[in-house]
């Protein structure tokens, strides 16, 4: 394993029930999957996954809940040996999600349940001792409090001299959420999100949101992957990059995909010290590679070299 400091994962960990069919079920119908089984989901808690996957030290920062279903979640951690000493704890019932993968069109169909699960705020994260990361990656979501966490790790590096690398996938909400984008190193956005504001192609989406940045300090850096047409990235001078996908011929699973692309890159810039462009290439070879297979222990095959 790396010598180098560890990354903090912010965000959700939920359960995931995956069901493989071979085409998708027609409504109001009684038929057999071919497969199905569960495993601990969730966009930060996914990540945490996969750089473990890939060799990276990394603790999981989110809300944990002591019921019984929840268990299983907490043993996987465990066993993966993710962190999970600064999570706050709740007796509400975790979030989980039903996903539907069809084999013949290689979709995958989630739908969420969450009823109101509490999520963590700035004071739980005020606890966290920040002196043992390199870099802390969000979830865009409860904006107020995550913008006063980026504050602290901002604060923490001037105070002390220790940069900590800030990262934010964006995946919905960008106007309620467009503001966390400031403080961040990187910002990984959504080709779906860019499709919803009408933003056509990853060099579009990229200079976009570069524009929406107030000020003219600093900015961090935009990418925007786009699923088999590859990847898009706007460092911060300005200069933009578009690295080409991985193809594959059989496509078994792209449920978190996405995640295996956030993690990957964390990986390659942290641990390999890779430049944003050849970052964002094996981050395109990392969620590639996860596509061929179910879950991320596959992943492993891969290597920075």
């Amino acid at each position: 394993m790396s010598q180098v400091k560890s990354v903090l994962c912010v965000g959700c960990t939920v359960i995931d029930f995956v069901t493989i069919c071979g085409s998708y079920p027609k409504e109001d119908t009684d038929r057999r999957c071919l497969d199905g089984f569960w495993q601990r989901g969730g966009n930060a808690s996914n990540v945490s996954t996969v750089l473990r996957v890939l060799g990276s030290r990394v603790d999981f920062f989110g809300m944990l809940s002591r019921s019984d279903a929840f268990r299983v979640l907490l043993e996987d951690l465990r066993r993966r040996e993710i962190g999970t000493k600064n999570c706050p704890q709740t007796d509400r019932d975790p979030p989980f999600s039903s996903v539907i993968l069809a084999q013949d069109a290689g979709t995958r169909t989630i739908i969420h349940c969450n009823k109101d699960y509490p999520q963590t705020t700035w004071d739980d994260f005020s606890k966290v001792d920040l002196s043992p990361y390199a870099w802390v990656h969000f979830e865009a979501r409860n904006t107020p409090h995550v913008l006063k966490m980026m504050q602290s790790i901002r604060d923490h590096s001037e105070r002390t001299g220790q940069r900590i690398l800030i990262s934010l996938d964006l995946e919905t909400r960008y106007e309620q959420n467009q503001e966390l984008c400031a403080p961040c190193d990187y910002v990984v956005f959504s080709k779906e999100l860019a499709a919803q504001l009408g933003w056509q192609t990853p060099r579009q989406t990229c200079e976009q949101l570069a524009a929406n940045i107030p000020g003219s300090g600093p900015k961090p850096a935009f990418i925007c992957p786009w699923g088999s047409a590859g990847a898009g990235a706007l460092d911060a001078n300005g200069n933009y990059h578009e690295l080409a996908s991985y193809k594959q011929e059989k496509v078994v699973d792209t449920l978190g995909a996405g995640d295996s692309f956030m993690a990957g890159f964390i990986h390659a810039t942290l641990e390999g010290q890779r430049s944003l462009s050849n970052a964002v290439d094996f981050a395109n070879r990392v969620a590639s590679h996860k596509i061929t297979g179910f879950g991320y222990d596959h992943i492993a095959q891969l290597s920075l070299s």
